[in-house]
């Protein structure tokens, strides 16, 4: 059995850390910010896997400096599997992350990007919002409501569409992400509502990653604009502060659609009627075992695509997005195998569109909802008998404002809709973490949830993991989760909806087959199997008698697939992640195949370094199968290329990058929902963005 041995410096920097972990280590995600603490806190579940291993892991690591840096780097960890830290092997769940180095590299510009590059996750755009697609199951008329979008830990699912904002709605600027925790499988036993597919968890920097100021500035095609002005710094006193404010413009394009190819219409042409701005905010304070955060952002969007039957290429068509959080959390660094986190958290948003029609002259319909909510959550982490570790926790939200509204002015003057409601949740969970033996653990979860709309909930899980300390990792998985009916779906009646106040939760039950193999210090290869099934599934309709859309629980459907995939991670040489994924998705009794659901997809994001800790360069390459329509027709096959160069510590703190998206100039389109008159909507052909930071 060989030993391998890490550089002093790094020894030494590992016992510095040691010490300290736990302050940011406990139940809200608030870790590996910095350096030393990814360093530190990946030593320490690395050394638990490796006292263990036999000979085909490749080190006998029961001293926490007897690893290589590769081997420091290559032990990730994830909070959002199991709401506490662990080796991605020990997680009981397939999961992929993300760092802010690839984030960087690559030149992701939005949340989307990222999310759009990882194993059975797609991304479809309307022209208006970006939606998250899983495992081949991504509705049109949906509002990515089946994803759980968590800001260190902090569910941003609004309380009115239950929507996951990842385009430039989402309130984290990516330059601030330190990593993107993601979940794949039910995770309802822990989190509840929209853990339906999949838990996103993204992981702020701290200030004590910049220790100055930082300035950002890029242009794009189509006139695209962004700043970004950020101030962090960690104080002898032990108080980190992190101020960051972001801007971006984009002028809009000359858009062609066939469906309003009339002189009437302006020839089919929409002339810059799709412009976006955005700005936004984060703020974080902390010191010891409490911490402060707050985000906002709002963002005004045009919509070219005349969708509701609104009137073609008029620039007044157009929704503003707006949200806002603020927490409060406690968390008592581990201690005896305990650990404590309690929050207390306010949080809003507000939705506003204008939609142009016309009947003798042209009129506004005004569209808009407000939300608010605020909650307390706590978990408590704790050893018990050796064999056990216990998680403990609960939930409360107050939905004290859901408030919907939709009226014309001008025209014929009528009020659609003027409802102003309110609504509360409480949930509690369970999980204790069994130890069979050094190479075998049980995970047994279970969770409660009572909502005021529909009533109680249970939602359980189990997990075996074998082999987690070895080279080889075998987790058998299952679990149940539920999505609620949300405020829009239950009581919307504006144009051209009407309400459902019936609607139940849709469930899902999911079997997965996880296969996770080591092949050396930072290379892993994975492969998941998994089999869903969803009952109840809520889905937008038309009612033929009156052609109004509503929302309806449909017999379900039915999920198998295969995600195979490489990743490589080293601090030298090209690093990178290779997946394919196959799946057949199916509705109950018809045996149609779901629209918007492609059966194959294959992802290759490389990076490569030209000039050590100079310059580097980064592809990616996405292929998408075709996809049936709303209208049984086909958006074809396509591949994306992107290329980003970086070129990073240059003189005076300087760093400059240059990207070309769909650098091929692929010609593309994503299916349309019911709103719209398009079945297929184009996409952008090649784009490129420019990039110049400066650290201070």
């Amino acid at each position: 059995m060989t030993t391998t041995t890490c550089p002093v410096a790094v020894r030494a920097a590992v016992r510095a850390a040691l010490p300290r972990i736990g302050k940011n280590a406990a139940s809200t995600g608030h870790y590996s910010r910095s350096r030393p603490w990814v360093v530190a806190a990946a030593l320490v579940v690395t050394c638990a896997a490796a006292a263990a291993a036999d000979g085909s892991a490749g080190t006998n690591a029961s001293d926490l400096t007897e690893l290589t840096l590769d081997e420091l780097l290559a032990s990730e960890v994830v909070y959002a599997a199991s709401k506490r830290i662990q080796s991605l092997r020990d997680a009981p769940s397939a999961v992929t992350v993300v760092t802010a180095a690839e984030i960087r590299q690559h030149g992701y510009r939005t949340l989307a990007d990222v999310l759009r590059t990882l194993p059975s996750f797609y991304v479809t755009d309307d022209r208006n919002y970006s939606y998250v697609g899983v495992r081949g199951f991504d509705r049109p008329g949906d509002y990515s409501t089946r994803v759980l979008l968590l800001v260190n830990g902090l569910r941003t699912n609004d309380n009115v569409y239950e929507q996951a904002y990842v385009g430039n709605a989402f309130p984290i600027d990516v330059d601030l992400i330190d990593r993107i925790e993601v979940v794949r499988g039910p995770s309802a036993a822990i989190y509840g509502n929209s853990a339906f597919f999949a838990v996103v968890n993204v992981v702020t920097r701290h200030g004590r990653d910049f220790q100055g100021a930082e300035l950002a500035a890029g242009v794009g095609s189509f006139g695209a604009l962004r700043g970004r002005a950020t101030y962090g710094r960690r104080f002898d006193s032990g108080v980190d502060v992190l101020v960051s404010a972001s801007v971006s413009d984009t002028g809009g394009q000359r858009l062609y659609y066939p469906e309003f190819d009339d002189p009437a219409t302006q020839g089919g042409v929409a002339d810059n009627t799709d412009d976006e701005q955005s700005r936004s905010a984060f703020v974080s304070v902390g010191r010891g075992s409490l911490s402060l955060e707050a985000g906002h952002v709002e963002r005004e969007k045009g919509v070219p695509t005349a969708s509701f039957g609104t009137l073609f290429g008029d620039r007044r068509t157009r929704t503003v997005d707006a949200k806002e959080f603020v927490s409060l959390t406690y968390e008592r660094a581990p201690a005896q195998d305990r650990s404590l986190m309690a929050r207390v958290q306010y949080g809003s948003s507000e939705y506003r569109g204008d939609y142009v029609y016309v009947e003798s002259e042209p009129y506004l319909n005004r569209d808009s909802t407000r939300g608010a909510w605020w909650g307390l959550e706590a978990s408590l982490l704790r050893r018990a008998g050796g064999r056990h570790l216990l998680t403990l926790g609960g939930e409360l939200q107050d939905n004290f404002r859901q408030d919907q509204k939709n009226f014309d002015e001008g025209g014929p003057g009528m009020v659609y809709q003027d409802s102003h409601n309110r609504s509360a949740r409480w949930a509690f969970f369970a999980q204790d973490e069994l130890t069979l033996s050094e190479r075998a653990t049980v995970y047994l979860g279970v969770r409660h949830d009572w909502y005021q709309t529909f009533g109680h909930q249970t939602s359980p899980r189990v997990a075996v993991v074998l082999g987690a300390r070895a080279a080889t990792t075998l987790k058998l998985l299952y679990g149940r989760a539920f999505r609620a009916p949300n405020d829009f779906e239950l009581h919307y009646t504006g144009v051209p909806y009407k309400a459902n106040p019936s609607l139940g939760p849709e469930r899902i039950a999911s079997t997965e087959l996880v296969l996770e193999r080591a092949l050396r210090p930072g290379i892993r290869l994975s492969a998941s199997a998994y089999h869903n099934r969803i009952e109840g599934l809520i889905a937008l309709g038309r009612d033929p008698a009156d052609e109004l859309l509503f929302f309806q629980n449909s017999d379900g459907t039915e999920s198998l697939g295969l995600e195979m995939g490489l990743e490589v991670k080293r601090t030298h040489g090209p690093s990178g992640r290779l997946s394919y994924s196959v799946q057949r998705s199916r509705e109950h009794g018809t045996q149609r195949r779901l629209t918007n659901s492609p059966e194959h997809m294959a992802k290759l994001n490389v990076g490569l370094p030209l000039v050590p800790r100079r310059l580097s360069a980064a592809v990616d390459a996405q292929y998408m199968g075709s996809r049936r329509t709303l209208a049984g027709g086909e958006a074809g096959a396509h591949l994306l290329v992107n290329l980003t160069v970086l070129a990073h510590g240059l003189p005076g703190g300087l760093e400059v990058s240059g990207s070309l998206y769909n650098l091929l100039d692929a010609r593309y389109a994503d299916p349309g929902s019911e709103e719209h008159a398009q079945d297929l909507i184009p996409q952008d052909g090649r784009t490129f963005r420019l990039k110049l930071s400066r650290r201070f």
